[in-house]
């Protein structure tokens, strides 16, 4: 999110969490120094996420302090020892990765990550927009809990409702629900929800 009118909106229909990007090569990038008010419309309800890609780790906790960030979400090759010094801060942190990449790579950021977010890899970073395929998750056992992105849009409300995957805990949904890059469509956004929450 990047627009206070629009991220208003959004926070009518009170989403667990918003996200704020701080990749600058992103087209929803919020800018290098963003007003620090942007931040203060979820009110403390709703979880900010700050979403990185490799930067250094003293930015991420600057931005963490200035704009009152509760999670971070990491799509880059942060380490182990990345995820670790954060969360020794009493950083939440959600990490971007691939369940193909098995069960041993999964196992090493479980002690140091809140979630893991489970998205269709491309070339770059961030989404795709391409289906996550979830025939993936079908027989995945972690412990820990996991966020499911990948192409979801507003025709997947109801089959994601009646799926049952082990450890999914909420899903994270973006370009298919866009009037523009960081400018969500409400409307959709508001039947999406309601049906996901039946």
């Amino acid at each position: 999110m990047k627009d206070p009118e629009n991220l208003e909106q959004l926070c009518e229909l009170a989403p667990e969490f918003v996200g704020f990007i701080f990749y600058s090569n992103s087209k929803r990038f919020v800018g290098g120094s963003p007003d620090p008010s942007l931040f203060q419309i979820p009110g403390p309800e709703i979880k900010k996420v700050g979403v990185f890609v490799n930067q250094k780790i003293q930015q991420v906790k600057r931005a963490v302090d200035a704009y009152g960030l509760d999670m971070v979400q990491l799509h880059g090759e942060e380490t182990v020892d990345y995820c670790r010094d954060l969360a020794g801060e009493g950083i939440q942190v959600i990490k971007a990765t691939d369940p193909r990449e098995g069960l041993g790579a999964l196992e090493s950021f479980s002690s140091v990550v809140d979630f893991f977010l489970f998205d269709s890899a491309g070339v770059g970073h961030g989404g795709t927009g391409r289906k996550f395929d979830w025939n993936l998750l079908q027989n995945l056992n972690i412990q820990t809990p996991y966020l499911l992105s990948g192409g979801i849009g507003p025709g997947d409300a109801e089959i994601l409702r009646r799926t049952h995957f082990t450890g999914l805990t909420g899903i994270d949904i973006n370009s298919r629900f866009e009037l523009s890059p960081g400018i969500k469509d409400i409307q959709k956004l508001r039947k999406f929800i309601i049906e996901l929450r039946k």
